[in-house]
């Protein structure tokens, strides 16, 4: 196939000498440019493989650091959400102790109330029960209380 393309060529530059000088630099100039037009195709396509190659390459490292970067948003939520979960557990905690606390100082209260000498009983609705009534309760509450305090294993589930 080259050699018919030669072929070609040549006899249309034989051609053209017959016509004289004049036709054969128009012919030569118009192979020239013709020449340099199909290298300048094959470069372009040369350059555009190459680009495309790198393109690929460059799409290829950007899908892989995509999905790092999925990987370590998916991590740092995790921890995120460990970070809330214990943050949570520990102001349950507190609030736990604050109410515990709250409890102790509500009964030390009714309890040094209760204990005034001035202190009439409570108001209710059910029947009044006398003074020495009141003080054998809170006896007996404080008799349960200090063998709960005693006792090894209550005492830790207490606090």
């Amino acid at each position: 196939m080259e050699q018919s393309i030669v072929n070609e060529v040549v006899s249309a530059l034989e051609a053209v000498k017959s016509y004289g000088q004049p036709g054969f630099w128009i012919l030569l100039s118009i192979l020239i440019v013709l020449v340099l037009v199909i290298a300048a195709v094959v470069y372009q396509r040369i350059v555009i493989k190459r680009f495309q190659t790198a393109s690929k390459a460059t799409q290829e490292n950007f899908e892989t650091i995509a999905v790092d970067l999925r990987k370590r948003a998916l991590e740092v939520k995790k921890q995120d959400e460990g970070l809330r979960k214990r943050e949570l557990e520990v102001k349950e905690r507190r609030q736990q102790q604050v109410l515990k606390r709250s409890q102790r100082a509500l009964k030390g209260s009714v309890s040094h109330t209760m204990l005034q000498p001035d202190f009439k009983g409570m108001t209710s609705v059910g029947p009044d029960s006398s003074k020495a009534d009141l003080q054998r309760k809170l006896d007996e509450a404080r008799l349960q209380n200090s063998k709960s305090d005693r006792e090894p294993g209550r005492q830790a589930s207490t606090q």
